[in-house]
């Protein structure tokens, strides 16, 4: 089969390689997916190489790499140990960041991972929502504990999981305000329901947002660092960036009186089938930024660098 990789340990876009390779084999508690679509994450090259994303026994993985953890396909193959899905199935899941990912024509995938995908949602739609949305998803509820009539502040509104967490936060009646770098970006967010949207090219954030009960951070660096003295006592922050050794410090948390936390998305089915049924009946909009084949997946990647991404961009197989 076709697949996209990641070939050497450099790490950088230059690593990633598109050719033919070994389709994966038939197991008892895995099932074949016919890929359609898959989505990207351009942090992924330096994730495997730097074992941000190791082995579970904390070793680096083994090159080379399928890209693309996100996807939506059909079922091609059931094991014999599984159940709940039948050969011709549309399904949309999350491979487990430690195996290979779904940048190929084949991808193996276990019955805990997946969920199924209805006709009204497409598969480049449903490729963008296993990571973007599902952060977003665990984000403001499992780790913030948003609710209606509070305000939250996403850092970075306009991007992969930010433009899903507006849209979610938005749906449980949250006040949502908006950080993001330009005219079309700001217009994005407000676009997707934001009730303010700050340029942070321009303006301080912490000069006109107002009190807020959690902050989602999805950038990092410097906006991360200010959210820290931004916050209140009684507020939650969340973040996504960086590395588990960048992790919020506890002591720090307990010291402002706030709650404060670092995670990775993980496959949940229960909560993606959730967010599908929102994309499905419009309460949720998919953002594609652009789109791909499979063979131009280097591309993709070289791009990436030298434009303004609106969403997520996807492959399609």
């Amino acid at each position: 089969m076709k697949a996209a990789w990641i070939s050497d340990a450099a790490g950088g876009d230059l690593s990633i390689r598109v050719g033919d390779t070994e389709a994966p084999a038939h197991a008892d508690d895995r099932l074949l997916v016919n890929v359609e679509a898959t989505g990207l994450t351009f942090g992924e090259p330096h994730w495997v190489t730097n074992g941000t994303m190791a082995l579970p026994d904390g070793s680096k993985r083994p090159l080379p790499v399928i890209i693309g953890h996100e996807f939506a396909g059909r079922i091609a193959h059931v094991g014999a140990a599984t159940n709940g899905f039948s050969v011709g199935d549309r399904v949309v899941g999350l491979i487990d960041f430690w195996r290979n990912g779904a940048a190929a024509q084949q991808a193996s995938v276990l019955p805990s991972e997946i969920t199924a995908l209805p006709d009204a949602v497409s598969a480049v739609e449903a490729s963008t929502l296993p990571i973007g949305a599902l952060t977003a998803w665990q984000a403001l509820f499992d780790f913030a504990r948003l609710k209606a009539g509070e305000t939250l502040l996403v850092h970075g509104g306009a991007g992969a999981v930010g433009t899903f967490a507006i849209q979610i936060a938005k749906g449980v009646g949250a006040r949502v305000i908006a950080t993001a770098r330009g005219v079309e970006a700001l217009a994005l967010c407000r676009e997707l329901g934001a009730d303010e949207a700050i340029d942070t090219t321009t303006t301080r954030f912490e000069d006109v947002a107002g009190p807020v009960d959690v902050v989602f951070d999805t950038v990092g660096r410097d906006l991360l660092e200010r959210s820290w003295q931004f916050v209140e006592p009684g507020a939650r922050l969340v973040t996504i960036s960086g590395e588990a050794e960048d992790a919020p410090s506890p002591e720090r948390a307990k010291k402002l009186g706030i709650e404060a936390f670092w995670f990775i998305v993980k496959p949940d089915p229960a909560q993606l089938a959730e967010i599908i049924r929102w994309v499905a009946d419009g309460r949720i909009t998919a953002q594609v930024d652009r789109t791909y084949r499979l063979g131009e997946a280097r591309q993709a990647f070289l791009d990436a660098e030298s434009r303004a991404k609106r969403g997520k961009t996807v492959l399609t197989v």
